[in-house]
């Protein structure tokens, strides 16, 4: 609730009205999904390192909420600190962000 008043129960952000294609996400944190997919199932091999506790779902559903709001984020971050090198990364001239961009 930084910068909104304190007596405002409600607020709005322009930036999360719209929701980045989910192949541009995927391109963040791209093994989050299999991580995800690999706590969901029933069953774990026994020889497989991941323990399905609630601390490891919490920080996947972080971690695949965070990629979204960095992809809505760096449209205007992008304005702001236009020479940043970050912006050389391939997801930021592929089609689907610069669809999204606009």
């Amino acid at each position: 609730m930084a910068c909104f008043p304190t007596n405002v129960r409600f607020f709005y952000l322009a930036g999360t009205a719209l929701d980045p294609p989910t192949s541009l996400c995927k391109r963040l944190f791209p093994a989050i999904d299999e991580w995800h997919d690999r706590l969901a199932a029933k069953e774990l091999s026994p020889d497989d390192p991941i323990q399905p506790t609630v601390a490891a779902n919490a920080i996947v559903q972080v971690i695949t909420m965070l990629r979204k709001t960095f992809i809505q984020d760096s449209v205007l971050m992008m304005e702001l600190h236009p020479c940043h090198p970050i912006w050389q990364h391939t997801i930021f001239s592929d089609p689907a962000y610069l669809s999204f961009k606009r």
